[in-house]
């Protein structure tokens, strides 16, 4: 039972006589007093992890600390001012917070058909995770032998697999009977509406439309945040989506409720195994390496799940093959838009790994000790911190920890065994020389799972092959461990991530868009030069003929930039015409000028009558001399 498993792990002997670390943690900076309801021990996580630094609740955010969505939300907005302004903006302001409980899981099955009445609940332990959206991901679920590696897709083994899941999805629940969508091979509809059309290049896209329950029922809002409320009397698992690369594969599966707010599902593949040619008569590169993933948005929040099984090898050189693979499934996964019209009559590109906003990477990535055979095993036999110093020279630690690989992906603290390679039906590791293949008669009903000495003889140092990575947004690892399932020689590993799905409200996005666009407007009309005339108008009483006579008027900056001002002439002429500002009669200074705000100028005019002419516009305007007689 889980709840056995969970004391051997925390602190007894495997057959061995090695002492398990605990198998279990709850949450990055805040540790529970308490064992989870799985029975599996909750410690007190380690403060460092060999290598590089302690996880902490999501990645570094970047510098200007925008949200993802907001950002792809800002990049439709035309005006540059409100643009900027929505970036700045809070984006709880305009969505709703939506918790979602992901289970994931990886498990190399070593290439062996499951037994009938396998029985996996102890590794997914629905009942007391609660998940709302499980995925299951698989490596050697076929023999890798040259047929099955030509074949990419084996529907008879997917089925075996897919079974054993949902009856452990289900187990003593009272609503019997298959909740499947289709498989991404093809098949007929389900009853939730899910269909996927896959393409000869191993990428798909897949639609689904499952119905949406009315009213609230599952929902709660809690703190402004909308979480399913787990109903396990009848909590109902639908496949959503599910991706087979020869051993590789990835099933996905989502109650009822939270099925209703996933959309935009794809499927994709790469392959990085053997090449087919000789230098650049490359034909095509076999699948019996690479990766299997799922791209879906869960209500607006874009999430990626990858199933890989990446190089294999035992020599401290083999790492580099190994991040080779991943850099090889990073940049070449593809997940095509499924083909829509646009108003601007453009398609959408095509989703790739970075454009996720929460990411999961499980699977066999085959990382092993740097270290002899002898130091691990005896490291283990030592138990506690022996083990943990093992890390250390752990390649995936290293990897990373240089660059090479999984740069900006987080894995929590490992507190657990090494999960290969054991001998299949018992928790020993493999390689203590003392298997027999000779059948004793103990098993009459052929049940136990027989280990040769040929199998044997595949002596392999322990290492922790099966890891669970994540990375993202709103995203937040809540336990990391193993369970103790022995039908192969690799241990299932599994984690319980809380991610918080954002849903655009459009009118809430109106009115902050709206917002924007006026305090901007406003802003701008502040940001114009104001200027104000204190005395527009002033008497000069009697003008006589040679007498000068003048006044003066107070310009005042009354805005909150500085401005520039001059006189500009009353009609007609070029504007840097000062000769024509004003009559010949009247001089004016200064004539222009800048002031700061708050600042003010005193213009003087003089007015001056001398000459004679007629009264005319010309004689007005200062271009016509008389004789000697009056002007006025």
């Amino acid at each position: 039972s889980s709840a056995a498993a969970a004391q051997q792990a925390r602190g007894g002997r495997s057959t061995t006589g090695s002492r398990s670390a605990s198998t279990a943690w709850e949450s990055f900076d805040e540790p529970s007093s308490s064992s989870s309801s799985s029975g599996f021990a909750a410690p007190t996580p380690a403060t460092t992890h060999p290598g590089f630094p302690a996880p902490i609740r999501g990645v570094a955010r970047p510098e200007d600390g925008v949200h993802p969505l907001t950002r792809e939300w800002a990049d439709r907005i035309g005006n540059r001012a409100v643009r900027d302004a929505f970036l700045e903006h809070p984006i709880g302001d305009y969505t709703e917070s939506h918790k979602l409980n992901v289970w994931t899981g990886s498990w190399n099955t070593n290439g062996k058909r499951p037994p009938p009445n396998l029985d996996i609940s102890q590794w997914l332990d629905v009942d007391a995770s609660q998940p709302d959206i499980v995925v299951v991901g698989f490596q050697e679920i076929v023999p890798l032998t040259p047929g099955k590696v030509l074949a990419v897709e084996d529907e008879k083994a997917t089925k075996e697999w897919e079974a054993i899941i949902e009856r452990a999805l289900h187990k003593g629940s009272s609503d019997a009977g298959p909740h499947h969508a289709s498989s991404s091979g093809g098949g007929g509809d389900s009853a939730g509406g899910w269909a996927s059309f896959d393409d000869a290049a191993g990428g798909a896209w897949a639609s689904f439309d499952a119905a949406r329950p009315t009213g609230n029922q599952g929902r709660v809002v809690q703190d402004g945040e909308t979480k399913i409320e787990p109903n396990s009397s009848n909590r109902r698992f639908t496949r959503l989506a599910c991706k087979q690369l020869v051993g590789v594969y990835i099933t996905v599966w989502v109650t009822q409720e939270a099925a209703a707010h996933v959309r935009d599902v794809r499927v994709a593949t790469v392959s990085t195994g053997f090449n087919l040619g000789v230098g650049a008569l490359q034909v095509a590169t076999l699948g019996n390496k690479g990766g299997a993933a799922v791209w879906m948005r869960m209500y607006n929040t874009p999430a990626l799940f990858v199933c890989s099984h990446l190089s294999a090898g035992s020599k401290p050189e083999d790492a580099s093959k190994r991040s080779q693979d991943y850099h090889d499934i990073v940049s070449k996964l593809s997940f095509p838009a499924p083909a829509m019209a646009s108003s601007d009559g453009t398609a959408e590109r095509a989703a790739s790994v970075k454009d996720a906003f929460a990411s999961v990477w499980i699977g066999d990535l085959n990382y092993r000790l740097n270290l002899p055979d002898e130091t691990v095993r005896s490291a283990i036999q030592t138990g506690g911190a022996g083990v943990q110093t093992l890390l250390s020279a752990d390649q995936l630690v290293l990897e990373q920890a240089a660059g090479r690989a999984f740069v900006g992906w987080t894995e929590a603290p490992v507190t657990f065994l090494p999960t290969y390679k054991y001998r299949p039906g018992t928790n020993q590791f493999s390689g203590g020389g003392d298997a027999d293949d000779e059948d004793d008669g103990s098993d009459p009903a052929g049940d136990a799972i027989k280990v040769s000495k040929k199998e044997e003889k595949k002596k392999r140092t322990p290492a922790w092959c099966d890891r669970i990575l994540w990375r993202g947004w709103d995203i937040q690892q809540l336990s990391y461990d193993r369970s103790e399932l022995t039908q192969s020689d690799h241990k299932p590993v599994r984690s319980k991530f809380q991610i918080v799905a954002r849903e655009l409200q459009p009118e809430r996005l109106q009115a902050v868009l709206l917002e924007h666009r006026r305090r901007l407007d406003f802003q701008e009309m502040a940001s114009q030069p104001r200027c104000t005339l204190e005395n527009p108008t002033v008497d000069v009483g009697d003008l006589r003929y040679g007498e000068p006579v003048t006044r003066t008027f107070r310009l005042v900056n009354v805005g909150d930039v500085p401005a520039s001002w001059r006189f500009v002439p009353p009609t007609g002429g070029a504007p840097g015409d000062a000769a024509r500002v004003s009559p010949g009669w009247i001089t004016l200074t200064p004539k222009a000028g800048t002031l700061l705000p708050g600042a003010e100028v005193t213009i003087e005019a003089t007015m001056l009558v001398v000459g004679g002419g007629v009264a005319s516009p010309a004689a007005v305007a200062g271009t016509h001399r008389g004789d000697g007689g009056d002007s006025s």
